[in-house]
């Protein structure tokens, strides 16, 4: 009999183990918006990416600059000459165009490309010579092109021009000069022995991409301006290819995607706050399964107003509206409805608890290169606390 009793004595509360269930059980449950959300984030995403080719099917892609090239003719017989010096000079003007609520930056650059070409194997005074040269989007072109060899005046052309009878050197300078219209960004591809890049521009957040980054970079309020210096001997190959994208600030969609991943830890941080508050509290104050549900419920719609607002504000302003409406009908519902009126300490830790989650969010979303090391130290502390919170609790039915 009385091994019986202390049998029972140690079995563990079943309305503990029960209501941690129901709690997990809700978690899951608000799985199901937290994925319909998701759904609404790539939908929300596919609409922008629309806007953004009706903006580059009336305006012009991207941009690339390929490198020019010069071929000397003789009759049948045909010579590629190399590309020696290739100084390239971008000037770009840029601006914003709104297709609905969505923004694409766009620019016109002036491009002035000079140089020459090294005559190795072609020994007769005069030729007949081609020169082409291209862009990845000819739609781009404000103007025809203008191109000369040697001192000559600037003749308008297409994309290849033919010039008849011009002297043959070992060096044969040419120049190109010409208006170009693209959107997000514009690269040179650096093709020549000796390769001088110049760009400059009005905007304020550039990127610099390709596989080189420029050995002089000055940004201001006014705009940037950067130079390359590549020499052949870099390794640069046909593809490669060194430019600036024009950056906006933040990509919502992708912060808001970042953001909803942590969405399971958040739930089951916050309602594991309001289950420790059941079972320690003095009053032995209950709080119903549909209850959990409905701050569960607000949390996920923290995401929808994140998106909605992030459309017309910054990335950091609307976190901070969505945060901020979130932790304020939380705390109030919990002070309505869980605890009893005069007693306003769980409210304010529960608020200030959320408030905390959230910041810690947006330092993850922000410092995404160190987000696996603050994310692990992050839920360290959270476990400690959680361990701390608990120590005193009885969890067997133990009497005394």
């Amino acid at each position: 009999m009385l091994d019986e009793e202390k049998t029972l004595k140690k079995e563990p509360s079943n309305n503990y183990f029960k209501k941690f269930w129901i709690i997990f059980a809700c978690v899951l449950v608000l799985l199901i918006p937290l994925q319909f959300l998701k759904g609404l984030i790539e939908d929300r995403e596919y609409h922008r990416n629309v806007a953004l080719t009706s903006i580059k099917n009336a305006w012009a892609d991207e941009q690339v600059i390929a490198r020019p090239n010069l071929v000397l003719k003789n009759g049948k017989n045909q010579f590629f000459l190399d590309l020696n010096t290739y100084n390239v000079n971008i000037n770009i003007d840029t601006q914003i165009r709104n297709k609905g609520i969505f923004k694409v930056p766009v620019y016109t650059a002036n491009v002035e490309i000079n140089g020459d070409f090294i005559n190795k194997d072609f020994h007769q005074k005069t030729a007949d010579a081609e020169i082409s040269f291209g862009v990845k989007d000819t739609k781009g072109f404000i103007e025809e092109p203008q191109f000369k060899i040697y001192d000559g005046p600037y003749i308008p052309v297409g994309e290849r021009a033919e010039r008849k009878n011009i002297p043959v050197s070992k060096q044969i300078p040419f120049s190109i000069k010409y208006k170009l219209r693209g959107m997000n960004s514009i690269a040179v591809q650096p093709s020549g022995k000796t390769n001088n890049i110049t760009m400059k521009g009005t905007w304020t957040n550039p990127n610099f991409v390709g596989e080189f980054l420029p050995l002089n970079k000055s940004i201001d309020k006014k705009g940037f301006e950067a130079t390359w210096k590549i020499p052949k001997i870099s390794g640069s190959d046909a593809e490669a290819n060194c430019g600036v994208m024009l950056y906006l600030p933040v990509d919502s969609y992708r912060m808001a995607t970042r953001a909803i991943k942590y969405g399971f830890l958040f739930l089951s941080l916050t309602f594991l706050s309001f289950f420790v508050f059941e079972i320690t509290s003095k009053d032995k104050r209950k709080i119903h399964p549909l209850q959990y549900l409905l701050m569960g419920l607000a949390m996920c719609v923290f995401y929808l107003l994140l998106v909605s607002v992030s459309e017309f504000l910054s990335f950091g302003i609307a976190y901070l509206i969505a945060a901020l409406m979130t932790v304020l009908l939380i705390g109030i519902y919990s002070y309505g409805v869980i605890t009893k009126k005069q007693n306003t300490n769980f409210p304010i830790l529960i608020s200030t608890i959320i408030a905390l989650l959230y910041a810690f969010l947006y330092v993850l979303l922000v410092l995404q290169d160190f987000s696996l090391l603050l994310g692990s130290l992050g839920t360290f502390v959270i476990i400690a606390l959680i361990m701390y919170a608990t120590k005193d609790i009885e969890w067997y039915n133990e009497e005394k």
